[in-house]
């Protein structure tokens, strides 16, 4: 009977297992090394979310021709994920918190689909950075389509991980980044600097 209910419990264990996301934590994404540099970074990062970035929802596609907004922050959990990596990459970054007097501004893209019938999550993602006084780093995206079927309401993050993997490779290992390290990450002048994040918008509290 023992034997019995071992077996009976390692089918139910393949089971779950079966239905569980084979998609790696977000905190298992990590970035590539960048030649000649140990990372992080010594850089202040600030990650900026308006308010409708933050309140923004994910919609799921329940028909051919029906959609639905779910109760899923898209836009938080995007930055979530987003702060979560770029952590890997530079010594401190913040959502929303200009007082950390950061070196480096960046914006997120996210624009996740995931429809009933094929239970797939697709997205297109991205990160813009500048100078904290507003000088162009450079536009790196990236499109990622899940190999496995997927739960929206827990695979939204590991899937920003999965696809901001290699915007985020791409700014660490970009010349204008390698060109601010090699100047030692100057602060930007703080007038400047307090002008060019006042022309980005209201900076909403983030927690």
């Amino acid at each position: 009977m023992a034997g019995r209910n071992w077996i009976g419990a390692a089918l139910a264990a393949l089971l779950v297992a079966g239905c569980a996301s084979g998609l790696p934590p977000a905190a298992s994404v990590d970035p590539a090394p960048v030649p000649g540099v140990a990372l992080p970074f010594n850089a202040r990062v600030m990650i900026y979310m308006g308010e409708n970035d933050l309140k923004r929802k994910m919609s799921i596609q329940i028909s051919r021709y029906q959609s639905e907004e779910t109760k899923v922050l898209d836009g938080r959990i995007l930055a979530e994920t987003a702060q979560a990596l770029l952590t890997k990459g530079f010594r401190q970054v913040a959502v929303n918190d200009p007082s950390i007097r950061p070196h480096i501004v960046v914006r997120l893209i996210g624009r996740p689909s995931w429809s009933k019938q094929d239970t797939t999550l697709k997205i297109g993602c991205g990160i813009d950075a500048w100078t904290a006084d507003g000088v162009p780093l450079g536009n790196f995206v990236a499109r990622w389509e899940s190999p496995v079927k997927t739960d929206y309401q827990s695979d939204v993050g590991p899937g920003y991980a999965q696809c901001l993997k290699k915007p985020l490779d791409e700014l660490l290992s970009s010349p204008n980044l390698a060109r601010l390290a090699g100047q030692g990450f100057r602060d930007p002048h703080p007038k400047a600097a307090e002008e060019w994040l006042r022309s980005l918008g209201p900076i909403p509290a983030w927690q």
